[in-house]
């Protein structure tokens, strides 16, 4: 209800209070997310000398997302809720920026799964850089986690884009096949592979000891196929892609929309302020 001699607001409310909501609540789950990363990586007391060490570290990753979601959802809770223009010029750009990014590492991933010629012509070997994983398997305890939980979830084992993915796992100093006789009697691993590249029991039990050994030539491959994943994860993930292309692109419509519209939203909320105070510059004094 407008009052006598008051002029109703250029400022759309909804439009308001959603992006301040939204954002708000982004932000305190992201500061949540840091502050849990942060502690974790300082109780593991993590060293990151290489790009590798930072890359495949979920705790890291987790923490980089965090701050970025955090300083963006900053940024776009107080703009709407101080009204303020510049702030909200700058979320704009974020958003912008961080949407572009998304689509370049996108069309880099269905570059590296869809088109090998364009892959090998710009040089993307992404199984050869997840190889570092493997190599690390036993010296972080998240990494091996994450290893384990994609080669189950996946139904692979390795990193390599083909259909002999378990022997990346020769690069392994526990995994080698090419050991000592008493290395052999040392080291049960040599020449196996993880649990996570067996076939699941019935019941969903973990059997720790089905990939041993198997590697080995003297293993019949009939066997070995029936024992554990042979297709190397990046393959396997490269065709699940390929058999649900449509369920691909409805995940990413339903990851950009949002953003495009908080983003729209913030672009049009900076119009109406801006009308606003023109409005109150016009005003009589």
């Amino acid at each position: 209800m407008k009052l006598p001699g008051q002029d109703s607001s250029e400022v759309n409310l909804v439009s308001k209070y959603v992006l301040f909501f939204v954002n708000f609540l982004i932000c305190i789950v992201a500061l949540a997310v840091v502050a849990l990363m942060t502690y974790v990586l300082v109780v593991k007391e993590k060293k990151v000398e290489e790009a590798y060490d930072f890359f495949l570290d979920p705790s890291c990753i987790l923490c980089l997302f965090g701050c970025v979601a955090l300083l963006a959802s900053l940024v776009g809770w107080w703009g709407p809720f101080r009204e303020n223009v510049g702030v909200l010029r700058a979320y704009v750009w974020m958003m912008t920026i961080l949407f572009f990014l998304q689509i370049a590492f996108v069309i880099i991933i269905f570059v590296a799964v869809y088109s090998p010629e364009a892959q090998k012509a710009l040089h993307l070997y992404p199984d050869d850089a997840l190889n570092k994983a493997v190599v690390q398997y036993w010296d972080d305890d998240d990494l091996r986690d994450l290893v384990n939980y994609f080669q189950e979830t996946f139904a692979c084992c390795g990193t390599s884009d083909n259909d002999e993915g378990y022997k990346d796992w020769a690069k392994n100093e526990y995994y080698n096949c090419s050991v000592s006789e008493l290395q052999k009697k040392s080291n049960p691993l040599f020449c196996s592979v993880p649990y996570s590249c067996c076939f699941p029991n019935e019941g969903g039990l973990k059997d720790f000891a089905c990939g041993l050994n198997m590697q080995s030539d003297d293993i019949d491959p009939t066997v070995r196929a029936k024992t554990i994943y042979t297709k190397g994860c990046f393959k396997s993930i490269a065709d699940i892609m390929r058999d649900n292309v449509l369920v691909v692109g409805a995940v990413l419509i339903g990851i950009f929309i949002p953003q495009l519209i908080m983003t729209w939203m913030a672009r049009t909320l900076i119009g109406q302020i801006r009308v606003q105070r023109q409005k109150w510059n016009q005003r009589p004094r």
